[in-house]
């Protein structure tokens, strides 16, 4: 099976820088440009929509959406929409979000697998053109229709860390983000994922099972990490207790920078994950970040999301990644 190396990246960039940097990583051959949101970032779907116009190969959509925040029915209007202008090139991720980022904006995160799994089959349901009466824990539905742009083949995935969300999402979802940089834990997220959707009587050809891990590339190694510093901070700081101790991160450091991300003292965050950071992220030389990519490749995965930031430079980093790493992944 031929590698796939696709992108995720935040739209932290005005329209026209945005509209240029998907226009290269279209022609540079990727296969998806995942577009994260948070509240702090220009809005998902209108970064989407930039990209559907800048765009005819790549495959495009959110990664991820919080159904804490998005109603699963304004999702799949949204996606609908998009696949006005991108027709059969729209995916669709979810998951429970970013807990400091809800927790910023006053949103709690009670039962996040079953909230999770509402919302997918919710989303589904109304892709399809189906009328929907729900009445869960979290969502109420009566006689809810989507009157446009029925689609059957807008593949749904899951980001997910945890076993519990790992094990939903390799029974019910179209595919995995898992977001580890770790190869143990991608290891053990990967074969759990396997054996869970055999379990459930799926082959495991059926679910794209994703690599989701920041990258940070360039020349200059120091200048690469400087640039991950603050994703990495993020990602420890979102990591469940459960996680940290797997991969022997101290509880106290992760609340320190929980503590610094909510004071907004950024710099402190970085500060306190320097000595983590390939924990949480890869960087480093086009070389390095091949050989680290490679290694997640040897264990089964035949698709690796590119995170954020990609570089301290994104356009001069996607060509890095296009010239130097993704033929070394695929053995030219």
């Amino acid at each position: 099976m031929t590698l796939k190396l696709s992108v995720e990246f935040a739209p932290k960039w005005p329209p026209p820088v945005l509209r240029d940097l998907a226009k290269l990583i279209d022609g540079l051959g990727f296969d998806t440009i995942w577009v994260s949101d948070h509240y702090h970032n220009r809005n998902v779907f209108i970064t989407l929509a930039i990209i559907a116009s800048a765009t005819h190969r790549t495959k495009i959509g959110p990664g991820i959406l919080s159904p804490y925040i998005h109603h699963p029915a304004y999702i799949a209007q949204s996606v609908l929409t998009l696949t006005d202008l991108a027709k059969g090139r729209v995916v669709c991720g979810i998951g429970a979000g970013d807990f400091l980022s809800l927790m910023q904006l006053g949103f709690e995160r009670p039962n996040p697998v079953g909230v999770v799994r509402d919302a997918l089959f919710i989303i589904r349901s109304l892709l399809r053109g189906e009328s929907m009466n729900v009445c869960s824990s979290m969502f109420k539905l009566i006689n809810v229709k989507i009157n446009f742009g029925v689609q059957d083949n807008v593949p749904i995935y899951v980001g997910a860390q945890g076993d519990n969300m790992l094990r939903m999402a390799a029974r019910f979802a179209d595919g995995v983000l898992i977001n580890f940089s770790d190869e143990n834990m991608l290891k053990s997220a990967r074969d759990l994922v396997c054996c869970t959707s055999a379990e459930a009587g799926r082959r495991v050809s059926d679910i794209d099972i994703v690599a989701h891990t920041p990258v940070s590339i360039s020349d200059d190694v120091l200048l690469a990490k400087k640039a991950v510093l603050p994703y990495a901070a993020y990602i420890l700081a979102g990591s469940s207790d459960a996680v940290l101790k797997r991969l022997d991160v101290n509880i106290e450091k992760a609340s320190k920078v929980r503590s610094a991300i909510m004071r907004m003292n950024l710099q402190e965050a970085k500060s306190l994950v320097e000595d983590e950071v390939d924990k949480f992220a890869i960087y480093g030389t086009p070389k390095q970040v091949s050989e680290r990519l490679l290694a997640i490749r040897s264990l089964g995965y035949e698709h690796i999301v590119i995170g954020s930031p990609i570089g301290p430079d994104p356009q001069r980093a996607m060509v890095l990644l296009s010239k130097n790493v993704l033929p070394a992944l695929r053995g030219e």
